[in-house]
């Protein structure tokens, strides 16, 4: 049989619609036909493939629904940290006006610098001073949560003034402006409003003040001349120091801080003592005082009084 009349028999073999007979001509005629034997191999290849696509897509069909629900899964988890960040987004950015209960209010001056500070009981909240449009004399004290992923250590709020004298003080803009009895600083709180007077800060400002310890180096100066001398040079830019005594044993450190930006050249202060020998001292009239043993000079600061033995400074000098 030819190879043509067997290759048109093949797709009714190969679906089993042939007779015995031609069943038994097509065999033996592929057990000596290799070209016929290919085309049949090659035709059962072309007859598999759709029936493996559909078991391919069987066998795939479970992983889809796996993919989507896992799609579904990341979609849900993300929605619900939208949620999340835009409620706490909310929670930590809402402000309010404090109350004055929970805030502690306090002054320091620095030369003629006042800095008000008001810091928050709540170590869980920061807090704002805001100052009305066109009013600088008019602050609202608000606060707001301190996020716990985004912590900062700036919790309390600050507005200051700057004095040139006890009648004037420094705007914003650096003009100087005349203040008077009646002005205020108006702070207003959540549930009532409280008034600092301006003419007070002012006075206490420009008040001579103690200079603290910890600002002022205190050192001893021995010369040739018999002479003992304590140096106190302050540590601080822009502050001069002074000593104004109070007694024969006694000074006070007075701290001064520019206005101007014209420093002295020494901004320290000195006080001495002359000694003729370990026990003898010369006085303010140049008269001979033989000591004690219980003289001690007292030196106050704002924060402490130091005592210096007199007869320990004769005896060092002595040396």
């Amino acid at each position: 049989m030819k190879c043509e009349i067997i290759r048109d028999l093949l797709p009714s073999y190969v679906d089993g619609l042939t007779s015995k007979e031609s069943d038994r001509a097509i065999e033996e005629h592929l057990k000596e036909c290799r070209e016929c034997r290919a085309y049949l191999d090659e035709m059962k290849q072309e007859v598999q493939k759709p029936e493996m696509t559909e078991a391919n897509k069987k066998a795939i069909r479970p992983f889809k629904k796996v993919k989507r629900i896992i799609w579904k899964a990341v979609g849900l988890t993300v929605l619900i940290c939208a949620l999340i960040f835009g409620g706490l987004s909310y929670y930590y950015g809402k402000s309010w006006n404090v109350k004055s209960g929970d805030v502690n209010l306090s002054k320091e001056y620095v030369g003629k610098i006042v800095t008000i500070k008001f810091a928050p009981k709540d170590k869980n909240i920061r807090l704002y001073a805001e100052t009305e449009p066109g009013d600088t004399n008019v602050i609202t004290v608000r606060a707001s949560r301190i996020n716990p992923l985004n912590k900062s250590n700036h919790r309390n709020a600050y507005c200051g003034y700057t004095f040139i004298d006890e009648e004037t003080v420094l705007t914003p803009e650096g003009k100087a402006e005349q203040i008077s009895e009646d002005d205020v600083l108006r702070i207003e709180y959540g549930d009532k409003t409280e008034e600092l007077s301006l003419k007070e800060m002012a006075e206490e400002a420009c008040r001579e003040k103690l200079a603290s310890s910890e600002d002022v180096e205190m050192t001893y100066n021995k010369m040739e001349n018999g002479m003992m001398s304590i140096d106190f040079q302050p540590k601080l830019m822009g502050l001069t120091l002074t000593a104004e005594k109070k007694g024969e044993y006694e000074i006070e450190i007075i701290e001064h801080y520019d206005d101007t930006g014209n420093l002295p050249d020494n901004r320290g202060v000195s006080c001495g003592y002359t000694f003729t020998d370990g026990n003898t001292i010369l006085g303010a009239d140049g008269e001979e005082i033989k000591l004690t043993g219980q003289e001690v000079l007292t030196v106050k600061y704002r924060d402490k009084t130091e005592e210096i033995s007199i007869k320990k400074l004769a005896e060092e000098n002595a040396q």
